[in-house]
This record gives C-alpha cells, structure tokens and sequence, in this order.
C-alpha cells in the first residue's frame, strides 16, 4: 500500500469489472429505451396517416349523406 493511498493497489480490480458491470446495464437500458422510442414513433405515424385517411372519408360520409338526403325513402309514406 503506497502512502496517501485509500485503497491497496489490487482493490481496482473489483471496481473496474464493477464499472463494465454496470455500463453494460447502462447501454442495454438506453437500447431499450430507444427501442421504446422507435415503436412509438412508429405507432404515431401510424396514427397519423389514419387520421388523414379519416378526414378523406369525413368527405365521402358527408357527400353520401347528401346524395341519401336527396332522394326520398321508399319505405315512408309520401
């Protein structure tokens, strides 16, 4: 043990495979929140290009709901 030193030199060791130990944890964890934030994005594109499909139908809805309001119902009594 050198003088001033806190630790015996043979101590970094352990710490050192302690540190790699947890890095690992560290990397796998920021994979598995990229991974997380990638699905998401996925998800709201998703999301996105239904809401635009939607508002093409809005249309279609509207103008079949004239055309259906245009002719009278069979079934009723004039």
């Amino acid at each position: 043990m050198r003088a001033g030193s806190p630790r015996p030199a043979d101590a970094g060791t352990p710490v050192h495979s302690i540190r790699a130990l947890l890095d690992t944890r560290g990397k796998h964890r920021i994979q598995a929140e990229l991974k997380r934030l990638e699905q998401e994005a996925r998800f709201l594109e998703e999301e996105l290009e239904q809401l635009e499909k939607i508002e093409e139908a809005s249309v279609a809805c509207t103008e079949t709901c004239q055309n259906v309001e245009k002719q009278p119902d069979p079934l009723l009594p004039e």
